[in-house]
């Protein structure tokens, strides 16, 4: 079996029962403020709003959620008895002891105004609940944060560590976004969406990378460069901030005293190994080897920072090489999904920024000798119009591009420009435009031969797509 051993350890370490007694702190002090309340999640279909009403509700909150949308998290919050509806009830959060909306929630929400000032952002919600560990890793960047965050928490758990971790996606060795197994350590995403992660004061900072995203909030790279600065300024003392690469020259460090820095290319880095995995280089120490079933240069890269970081956490390395070895990825990054009619194999990938959509293609290209077919749904007007040059050169390099129609998410069309104008630009070989999946998937059925690889890119509900050739769909 292609991932046996990764599955033996998976069954053998990474299924810890969770119970009260492994949760003392969290559940003496978010308990005392929880117990009885109503709390009301609006936005509550996002993967991290999703686990927080989870967390409330296992901590002995009365808790009900909202979204305008029934995405699978919510779907599966349905399955779970959690009182969860799609629409507006205002009075519901007027009724509310506590209501936590997401960054994406407008100031004129029904049910954020109904909230009043009992109304808190997602983030203050998520910081609370880290100042009960008595260490937090949070990551941070533009790419790879949910992948590093679920790599950090598999290298914990072969540890057998007292942790839990809150994660962007789903992470195949814990089926789940949420992990509670203890409270010694937290690891999470940090987002830079709104500032999000400004509210946060970890032991252990990462950034990843930097680059040109959201600009619905952030005027230009300056104000990225600043509020990643004071992320990093947001570090508790005595603990440590780790670089990616070519992240130092673009971030303020001066605020940072008593913190130890840890930049990527000068005080560590990785070199590939022939045959697989890769070398870890810090300075001043042997290299060591690690290996991951994670594939991509890319990902080479998060599993070096994973690793680093959880050295550096005190995670042992033998725990940390176990726990890359058996890492089975997160839904949505680069998951086999089926295969076409003519059988191409169909893959699947939350990619909606140019350089993820470039990462991801360029593994395309190192698994198949035939043409890469991508399937792509812009994700906001608004990211369209920003990296509009960047999508238009990365997407013309598929030998087949079908074009999908935007997902609005928070937006209209007048905030930027829509899918149709970014496919008259593109020069792909050979271009496709169709308003529905069922289309793209009679097309691709059609067109797409076992040679072939299907890319269906997108952080929207082209999911759905990518699904209909899951087998038994």
């Amino acid at each position: 079996m292609k991932f046996g051993f990764a599955y033996f350890l998976r069954e053998t370490f990474f299924f810890f029962p969770v119970t009260d007694r492994s949760l003392p702190r969290i559940y003496n002090v978010m308990r005392e403020f929880l117990r009885g309340k109503r709390v009301h999640f609006i936005g509550v279909g996002g993967i991290s709003m999703s686990a927080l009403i989870r967390i409330a509700r296992r901590l002995g909150g009365k808790v009900s959620g909202s979204d305008r949308a029934a995405s699978d998290p919510f779907l599966a919050l349905q399955r779970d008895g959690f009182e969860v509806y799609l629409g507006s009830r205002p009075e519901v959060a007027a009724g509310a002891d506590v209501t936590v909306f997401n960054a994406a929630i407008k100031e004129n929400d029904p049910e954020r105004v109904a909230a009043g000032k009992r109304g808190i952002p997602r983030s203050v919600f998520l910081a609370e609940i880290c100042s009960c560990f008595d260490k937090t890793i949070a990551v941070a960047g533009t790419h790879g944060k949910t992948t590093v965050s679920a790599m950090i928490a598999c290298c914990a758990a072969a540890a057998g560590a007292s942790f839990s971790a809150h994660v962007g996606g789903i992470v195949r060795n814990f089926e789940s976004n949420l992990f509670l197994s203890g409270d010694r350590l937290f690891v999470t995403e940090a987002c830079e969406y709104r500032d999000s992660f400004l509210t946060l004061s970890p032991d252990v900072g990462v950034i990843l990378n930097v680059e040109k995203d959201h600009s619905d909030y952030f005027n230009d790279m300056d104000q990225l460069y600043r509020s990643f600065s004071a992320f990093a300024s947001h570090v508790r003392v005595g603990g440590a901030l780790v670089l990616g690469e070519g992240v130092s020259s673009h971030i303020d460090l001066c605020a940072n005293e008593n913190v130890r820095i840890f930049k990527y290319g000068e005080d560590f880095f990785y070199e590939r190994a022939e045959g697989g995995g890769f070398f870890l280089h810090v300075k001043g120490e042997s290299p060591r080897f690690f290996t991951t079933p994670a594939k991509g240069t890319h990902n080479l890269y998060n599993a070096a920072i994973a690793a680093f970081t959880s050295l550096l956490a005190g995670i042992g390395e033998d725990a940390v090489r176990m726990g890359l070895a058996a890492f089975l990825g997160v839904k949505r990054r680069y998951e086999f999904m089926g295969n076409a009619a003519g059988g191409a194999p169909v893959l699947h990938d939350y990619a909606h920024h140019p350089s993820e959509i470039a990462a991801v293609m360029q593994v395309a290209r190192e698994e198949t000798d035939g043409r890469v077919i991508v399937v792509f749904e812009p994700h906001t007007y608004s990211r369209t119009a920003a990296l509009f040059d960047d999508f238009v050169r990365v997407l013309s390099e598929a030998d087949v591009l079908v074009m999908l129609p935007t997902y609005s998410a928070r937006e209209n069309p007048a905030e930027g420009v829509d899918a149709r104008t970014l496919f008259c630009a593109v020069r792909a070989k050979e271009m496709y435009y169709f308003s529905s999946y069922d289309d793209a998937k009679k097309l691709l059925d059609r067109i797409a031969r076992s040679r072939d690889e299907v890319l269906i890119l997108g952080a929207g509900t082209v999911e759905k797509l990518a699904e209909s050739f899951s087998v038994g769909s």
